[in-house]
């Protein structure tokens, strides 16, 4: 990772404007390629679920999370080139049932369950969780 990435990293987790969820989204995203032969597959969960699940918990308060993803475009230019395609990915999608669905596809055909299933965890751990940071975590030992 480069120095400029860090330093932007670092200041990212100082700013209390940006929630625990979009701090993790810019960590994986911007450490991904640090990773060599995929090892990273070893320590996390595929990139297909990952970043699905992101996709998922971000839909969860879309509007919150695109504020922050904004402030990561002014402030911390060079972290948002890693994060930039996810953060269209939520702006294009205004109709984001089909966003929905295609992410629990995806988690769906890694994992074995249904993608009805998958949503209703997603929900369901959004709901019970006292932030999304700490839902997705929950996401991620159900899986």
């Amino acid at each position: 990772m480069s120095e400029k990435k860090y330093e932007e990293l670092h200041k990212l987790y100082d700013n209390n404007k940006i929630g625990a969820l979009v701090q993790e989204i810019c960590e994986y995203y911007s450490t991904r390629d640090n990773y060599e032969n995929n090892s990273y597959e070893d320590e996390i969960e595929p990139p297909e679920i990952v970043e699905a699940a992101y996709e998922l918990f971000c839909l969860q308060s879309r509007e919150q999370i695109l504020d922050e993803f904004e402030i990561v475009r002014k402030k911390y230019p060079t972290l948002y080139q890693d994060i930039a395609a996810l953060h269209n990915t939520l702006l294009i999608n205004m109709d984001f049932s089909a966003l929905e669905e295609r992410s629990a596809g995806k988690i769906a055909a890694r994992c074995g369950k249904s993608p009805d299933e998958i949503l209703s965890k997603v929900d369901l751990f959004s709901r019970s969780s006292n932030n999304l940071s700490e839902a997705l975590d929950c996401f991620f030992k159900w899986l």
